[in-house]
């Protein structure tokens, strides 16, 4: 009987639990949500080999965030195939990100590049400068913007999304990364 009440016990809990439990909300548009306790498409830059680009501590969500700062140039990069992401051409990424700064120094930048197939050139995009977009420091901020692509873009060539430390001197982080097509 102990058993049995155990069991129902773990289901009456999996049943109630959400399959997103961090998070902002989730929908058809969305093609990517990282809060970088998983991969999810995010990697290291070929240029860098640098295990210290996740930080466990001060996050927004869960136990981990990207970094930048003096040491750091670049984070992680999102790297996809437009064709992967969508079968069909669309015209602009909404870029939903939260970000933590503890000072104005921290001039970080969100780059969304589209590269050719090969990575050799970028073709268009955009970035969200920090400095412009979070005015309370020592603070998690979200941050918005959408970004239009090329009239230009073809399935084959791919969507890269990365923090840039720029001339940042101190330490910023960033944490549930959301990524959607608005059009």
């Amino acid at each position: 009987m102990q058993k049995l009440t155990a069991l129902l016990g773990l289901a009456l809990l999996a049943a109630c639990s959400s399959p997103n439990p961090v998070g902002p909300d989730v929908d058809t548009s969305t093609f990517t949500f990282n809060n970088f306790e998983a991969g999810g498409g995010w990697s290291s830059n070929a240029n860098q080999n640098n295990p210290d680009l996740v930080v466990r501590g001060n996050a927004h969500s869960g136990q981990y965030a990207l970094r930048v700062d003096r040491d750091h140039e670049y984070s992680l990069t999102y790297d996809m195939p437009l064709g992967s992401i969508s079968p069909t051409k669309f015209k602009t990424v909404h870029l939903e990100a939260w970000v933590f700064m503890a000072s104005k120094r921290g001039t970080a930048t969100i780059g969304l590049q589209v590269m050719q197939p090969d990575g050799s050139a970028s073709v268009g995009g955009g970035e969200l400068k920090f400095s412009e977009a979070v005015h309370d420091y020592g603070k998690w901020v979200k941050v918005t913007k959408d970004i239009a692509l090329p009239d230009t873009i073809t399935a084959l060539q791919r969507l890269r999304v990365f923090m840039w430390r720029a001339d940042a001197s101190e330490e910023v982080l960033l944490d549930d990364v959301k990524l959607s097509i608005k059009n």
